[in-house]
């Protein structure tokens, strides 16, 4: 028989372009956190000094991550052999360095989402010269060229970038001008947020100008000629009638009202997408301009797509739509996902359809993170020491996925194609951890073992595995507890001076535990493209938990289909008679292969067992 993982990634040598979009794994990296590559970029000409951390401790400062970090790992291999094939990176476009008020004090723009410019390219991340040691020209231009020699690098690995980008809002680039005494006081808080008032809008709004901070009216402000073309925005951006200047609601992040369409984040300008506004078209336009440049001419592949629930669905749809239609025959190699911050799967799903699905079933977005899955799984997983919750509650997560529908019958995924003939159920991202509050999955509590289990679930179950940066090294949030919703998983990675090597990341089990998950991702088309039925679910119907978590990827070819099992209990279990009828051939055997837990194989009829803390891959066997 065949062994199930073998050396060499199947999919890594399709060149990126030509790969599917379900064969990809995707690694989300908080830039700024990731390694510190250039220091010459960490107080950038003219920027406040107080804002760089150099002991890179205070997640509220800049730490000095920036793309000479991930292109010195890309250059060494790092990601090639950890077997990531895409990276979403946080947004790399100027920022306002700095806001008087958010979530009750002042912070850092190092994470990107405060956009100042959004055609040029943050000079925290950017270096004077390029790898090979060529001068870049001065100023946008030239921090233009490096990112475009970072996505070049990248594809020239194997692996394409996804540009997270926020449509929603700008950063703090105006202020209430409270005192109507035409000065920013930057020590008022209510200069930077008023309370949300549903009609009308303030009409004392200002712009910024703060050099130090980067805090200045939003780019781009006209015409813009970069790496040798002439982008025709118009300057809508920075015109403060396209903003609602409708102030701040603490609630509005959970609001189904259309105040969370409506209200600023905090000190952050809300965009009015409404489609009734005078300026909707030149809005759409604008970002279809320069978003079609970063796919065209700086070549990122996609568009992670931030806060979709807080702009009309309207504008969405125009978005898309004239987007795909610039792009032309290149849109079949991007994708567009969004971020629906929340666990009703028809929230969720209604973005992948258009406003107007009655007449027109295309897809809006591409596909969406799948945050329903994301809070199940950390129900079942994230408990401390050797408890664990059920799995009935992830089952039924899936089914919503698979089976879910609206009243009028849609799936709550669009099933229609998009361009590359994926749908948005082929396409939708699986996580457990990410950079908002639900952050680190490995906070104080959670082993390794049980961080690798959790990696192995998203590497195993239906969508497109999306990993968080470090968890291939098991980086610990130890400041924080289960079950907290912190910014505090927001560390950096590679520290100063400590440049990742290849041979250091071998020593490192969890690492080798991606690899592993990686590769039989890679060799097992049934990982990829499966469907999905849970097969045994905490000892059925019993009233003492297992631990057991038993699934199917099934194939139409049956013979390809694979069971994986996840143990998460402290000693080896077993399950009772399975029901195997339709999924594999009748009377084939199945042998299965531990990716996490200790070498050896385990041979089933139709009861699977798992070692203690493991994840098991059973596939058909092979004839002799």
């Amino acid at each position: 028989m065949k062994p199930m993982l073998l050396l060499a990634f199947g999919l890594m040598a399709a060149t990126a372009s030509a790969r599917s979009w379900n064969d990809e794994v995707i690694y989300f990296v908080m830039t700024d956190r990731f390694h510190d590559g250039d220091p010459a970029n960490n107080t950038p000409e003219g920027c406040d000094p107080s804002l760089d951390d150099p002991a890179q401790d205070d997640i509220d400062r800049y730490h000095g991550g920036d793309l000479r970090g991930l292109e010195l790992a890309l250059k060494s291999g790092y990601f090639n052999e950890l077997g990531v094939t895409a990276i979403w990176i946080t947004p790399p476009v100027r920022n306002v360095w700095r806001s008087g008020y958010d979530l009750g004090g002042w912070k850092s723009g190092y994470h990107g989402y405060w956009t100042q410019d959004f055609l040029d390219i943050d000079p925290h991340l950017t270096s004077a010269t390029a790898l090979s040691g060529e001068a870049y020209p001065p100023g946008a231009e030239g921090r233009m060229r490096h990112y475009r020699d970072f996505v070049q690098l990248a594809r020239a690995k194997g692996i394409r970038i996804i540009h997270d980008a926020v449509l929603n809002h700008a950063g703090p680039v105006f202020y209430y001008d409270s005192d109507s005494d035409g000065v920013f006081d930057v020590e008022e808080k209510n200069e930077w947020v008023l309370p949300f008032r549903r009609s009308g809008f303030y009409d004392n709004a200002k712009w910024g100008d703060i050099a130090k901070w980067s805090l200045h009216r939003t780019g781009p402000s006209g015409p813009v000629t970069l790496l040798g073309r002439e982008i025709k925005t118009t300057g809508v951006l920075a015109d403060i009638e396209s903003y609602g200047r409708k102030g701040f609601s603490w609630d509005s992040l959970g609001k189904r009202d259309g105040e969370e369409v409506m209200a600023d984040f905090f000190s952050l300008r809300d965009l009015w997408t409404d489609p009734g506004s005078d300026h909707f078209d030149r809005l759409v336009d604008e970002f279809v301009e320069i978003y079609h440049f970063y796919m065209t001419e700086v070549g990122v592949d996609g568009l992670r797509l931030d806060t979709v629930k807080h702009v009309h669905h309207e504008f969405w749809d125009a978005f898309t739509r004239r987007l795909r239609a610039r792009l032309g025959d290149q849109a079949k190699d991007k994708i567009l996902f969004g971020e629906v911050f929340d666990g009703d799967p028809a929230k969720l799903g209604q973005y992948t359809w258009r406003a107007d699905a009655a007449t027109d079933p295309a897809p809006s977005l591409d596909s969406v993170l799948a945050f329903q899955l994301c809070f199940m799984l950390r129900d079942y997983l994230w408990r401390p020491g050797g408890e664990f919750g059920t799995a009935h509650q992830a089952e039924e997560a899936l089914k919503n996925l698979f089976e879910g529908r609206f009243d009028d019958g849609r799936h709550y995924l669009n099933r229609t194609p998009g361009p590359d003939g994926l749908n948005a159920l082929q396409k939708s991202i699986t996580f457990i951890e990410n950079h908002d509050s639900i952050n680190r999955f490995r906070v104080r509590g959670i082993t390794e073992r049980r961080n690798q289990l959790a990696q192995g679930l998203v590497m195993t179950l239906p969508g497109i595995p999306c990993l968080y940066y470090g968890t291939e090294v098991a980086l610990q949030d130890t400041r924080s507890n289960i079950g907290d919703d912190s910014e505090n998983g927001r560390m950096t990675l590679w520290e100063r001076g400590s440049a990742p090597t290849l041979a250091s990341l071998r020593e490192n089990e969890n690492f080798r535990a991606i690899q592993r998950l990686s590769k039989a991702r890679g060799r097992v088309p049934a990982l990829r493209d499966g469907g999905f039925k849970a097969l045994w679910c905490d000892s059925g119907d019993s009233s003492e938990d297992d631990g057991l978590f038993v699934f199917a990827r099934p194939m139409e070819d049956p013979t390809k289909t694979v069971v994986v099992v996840c143990n998460l209990s402290a000693k080896e279990s077993t399950t009772g008679p399975v029901n195997l009828a339709g999924l594999v051939p009748e009377g084939a055997s199945l042998t299965g292969h531990p990716v996490i837990g200790e070498p050896g194989e385990r041979v089933a009829a139709n009861r699977f067992s798992a070692p203690a803390e493991s994840l098991v891959i059973y596939r058909v066997a092979a004839a002799e």
